[in-house]
């Protein structure tokens, strides 16, 4: 009776430990990933926070809180140039989030190169505030709004008999009209700015950018981790790039990394 049972405690501890090791074999979910790369952040531990947020990246999972947070991790490591590069990703995602402008403002403070923008014409500087206020899936959400309560009017100004309902109707109407417009305006220009318009970030120390997309072509200047730029054009494994302050060159594809 003893060795029975002594056998079967045994067999229990081996069924036990074979399913311990078949359910460490199954990848966490997201959300566990999540939990653990939070854990490890606020145990200092960035490298381990950094790998685990690259992970759930990698499984295509994307949010404008995960990047921030990825954003921090690579700050607190001190890499400058993946912080802003995050930070970047996650504003794209949710122009308002305040705290990922403000860490983008601090980050940048620490590059090397402090280029100034060329000033933009006061109704473009005005506009890319009103459609930067929201992100594009609101913005989305606001013109269907507004078509509806454009239809609304104009069927109060169809079935109403009474004149003065009529143009107070039409009037109404037609101010939901104008800004159901805006509203698709402002969601072409943000979709234009994320995904039209390619940015990137350089991630080496110094990157040396030629007038020509060959190495043997001469250096018109050089740019450090950090800095951003717009791509202008492709060629191979070269980037034609345009900064805010208008210089224009050539660099090549493995210093920098699309936004």
């Amino acid at each position: 009776m003893v060795n029975f049972l002594q056998m079967l405690r045994q067999t229990i501890l081996v069924f036990l430990l074979l399913f311990a090791g078949i359910s460490q074999s199954f990848p966490s979910t997201p959300h566990e990933l999540l939990q653990k790369a939070n854990q490890a952040y606020i145990s200092e531990e960035y490298a381990t926070a950094i790998e685990l947020y690259e992970s759930i990246i990698a499984q295509g999972y994307e949010a404008a809180e995960l990047y921030y947070n990825l954003g921090n991790s690579y700050f607190r490591h001190g890499n400058i140039g993946k912080a802003i590069l995050n930070y970047e990703r996650s504003l794209r995602i949710d122009p308002r989030n305040e705290d990922a402008m403000f860490n983008l403002r601090v980050a940048t403070a620490r590059t090397v190169d402090q280029i100034t923008p060329l000033p933009l014409i006061f109704y473009k500087r005005w506009w890319k505030g009103v459609y930067n206020i929201f992100s594009l899936d609101a913005w989305a959400w606001i013109g269907v709004v507004f078509v509806i309560f454009t239809l609304v009017g104009l069927g109060v100004f169809f079935v109403s008999r009474a004149l003065k309902t009529k143009k107070i109707a039409l009037g109404i109407s037609l101010f939901f009209l104008m800004t159901t417009f805006t509203s698709f305006f402002a969601a072409r220009a943000v979709y234009f700015q994320n995904y039209i318009i390619d940015e990137a970030i350089v991630l080496v120390p110094n990157a040396s950018v030629k007038s020509s997309p060959s190495n043997e072509s001469p250096e018109v200047f050089v740019i450090h981790e950090g800095t951003k730029a717009k791509l202008t054009g492709e060629l191979g494994d070269w980037y034609e790039i345009r900064l805010a302050n208008g210089n224009v060159g050539w660099i090549q594809k493995s210093a920098i990394e699309v936004i």
